[in-house]
This record gives C-alpha cells, sequence and structure tokens, in this order.
C-alpha cells in the first residue's frame, strides 16, 4: 500500500464516522459544518480565481454563501437572498470596472463568473444540504445516505478505475477517469443504498434505488465540474488542508452536488 493510499484511508477512518455522528445529530452541529464547509470551500475556490488572475472580493466570495446556509437554517427564502446576492457581486464588478477602460472591462463577464460562482456553487447547493437534513422523519438519515453513497460511488470508482480502468471518460477534464471507473461507481454507490436501506433507512425500495442513482450521477458530475474549474485554475487541488485528500473542495465536491439532488427526489416522492 503506498503512503499517499494509506493516509486517505486513515483520515476517512476518523473523519467518516465524526460526519455521520454530525449529521446524525443534525440541528445546530448540522449547520456548524455546512457552515465550515461552506467558509472553507468558497475560500479555496476564491483563491484558485485569484491565482489564475481573476479579481475575486474574497469577503462577498465567503460571507454571501454562507448567509444562504444561514437562511436555509431558518427558513427564510433562498430564491431573495440569491437574488440580493448576486445583486450584491454585480454591484461589486461594475464599482471595479466602471472607470477602467476598454480593455479592462473585457475582463468583466470572467470576473462576474468568479465572483457569482461561489455564491451559486457553495452557498446554494450547501443550503440545500441544510434543508436535507430538515427534512421530517428520515432527515438526517437522508444526509448520511448521501455520504454513504458518494463514498461508495467514490471508492468503487476509484479501485475499478485502477484495476479494469482502459477507456478515458473526459481526458481534457480528468485525464485519469476513465469509463470503468464511472460504472464501478454506481455499483458502490448501489452496495452503500442497499446497506442504508437495511440498516436504517425507513422509505421504500424504489425510492432507495431511485436516489441512489441520482446521488451518485450527480456526484460524479460535481467531480468532474469542479476538475473543470481546477482545469481553467491550472492546480491540482483545490488546497492541501485535509492530508492526503487535497482541500475540502476536493473531498465534498461531490457531495455538495448530490445533497440538492436528493432533496428535490425526497420532496417530489414523499
Amino acid at each position: 500500500m503506498s503512503g499517499n493510499l494509506a493516509l486517505r484511508l486513515t483520515v476517512a477512518a476518523v473523519g467518516i464516522p465524526a460526519l455521520i455522528v454530525i449529521a446524525y445529530l443534525n440541528g445546530v452541529y448540522w449547520l456548524a459544518f455546512c457552515a465550515v464547509l461552506t467558509v472553507v470551500s468558497a475560500g479555496e475556490l476564491a483563491a484558485m480565481f485569484q491565482r489564475r488572475g481573476h479579481y475575486v472580493n474574497l469577503l462577498a466570495a465567503v460571507a454571501l454563501p454562507v448567509l444562504l446556509v444561514l437562511a436555509a437554517y431558518i427558513g427564510l427564502s433562498l430564491a431573495s437572498l440569491l437574488v440580493i446576492s448576486f445583486l450584491i457581486v454585480a454591484l461589486i464588478i461594475v464599482a471595479r470596472y466602471s472607470r477602467g477602460n476598454s480593455a479592462a472591462i473585457l475582463s468583466y463577464l470572467g470576473d462576474l463568473a468568479a465572483n457569482a460562482l461561489p455564491v451559486l456553487y457553495l452557498g446554494l447547493l450547501p443550503a440545500y444540504a441544510i434543508l436535507l437534513g430538515k427534512l421530517p422523519n428520515d432527515g438526517p438519515l437522508l444526509v448520511i445516505f448521501v455520504f454513504l453513497t458518494v463514498w461508495g460511488a467514490d471508492t468503487a470508482a476509484y479501485f475499478g478505475g485502477r484495476a479494469l480502468g482502459k477507456h478515458k471518460l473526459s481526458i481534457p477534464l480528468s485525464p485519469k477517469k476513465t469509463w470503468e471507473g464511472f460504472w464501478s461507481g454506481f455499483a458502490g454507490a448501489l452496495v452503500a443504498a442497499i446497506v442504508s436501506k437495511l440498516v436504517f433507512l425507513h422509505i421504500g425500495w424504489m425510492q432507495v434505488l431511485v436516489m441512489s442513482v441520482a446521488s451518485c450521477l450527480a456526484g460524479q458530475i460535481g467531480d468532474l465540474f469542479e476538475s473543470a474549474i481546477k482545469r481553467h485554475c491550472q492546480v491540482k487541488d483545490s488546497s492541501t488542508i485535509i492530508p492526503g485528500h487535497g482541500g475540502v473542495l476536493d473531498r465534498f465536491d461531490s457531495f455538495i452536488f448530490a445533497a440538492p439532488v436528493v432533496y428535490l427526489l425526497a420532496t417530489a416522492m414523499g
């Protein structure tokens, strides 16, 4: 076993039980986790864009996403706060470039995206993780379900890709990912879903199956989405804060996408 893999497994062995406990306790514990996740990952995203040469207002890039998470927790309208947040971002960019020359204004759209993305990506999506935890009856258990299906997919995709991988999934986004790893991920998510249903979930088998597939697919899209951002910013990891795993965004990019999808399905399917 390589040293990096051993470190990854050690961190996972400590982190996974801790996250399951936090999700189960729900309430302010889950809020605190989502707030920390948002602050750190938004800071990582802003730093990546800054290294690429984009102008990013770091205070707004971190504070506005957290406001959306808090809004979800206390029951305020996410839609209204999202509009206000975007207007603030637009105002920051307009104020910066209102006196610039035509060459500077060409950077307008790129910098607007760099400032708006933390709000949309790392504010709105984690806010739905809060809403998922607040669902009656199975809310906290569905959060654990998302964690387990995402981890199951990531683990199976990693080992399945290493053992069987021959056909590249997307060289421009992630040269190491393969279609074999992609489909192995679905198998891992399905195993995690079956275990979840047998051990603690109180919803029907069809709901479990649909949610597991959706969670896995959304998670893998989230992983590729972050890979696209890292490619643009020309970095390998979002940061080095988690030993063996890179940054917080690297570790939770799949969960950030999967949680809102499972929330929407849970509310739609009752």
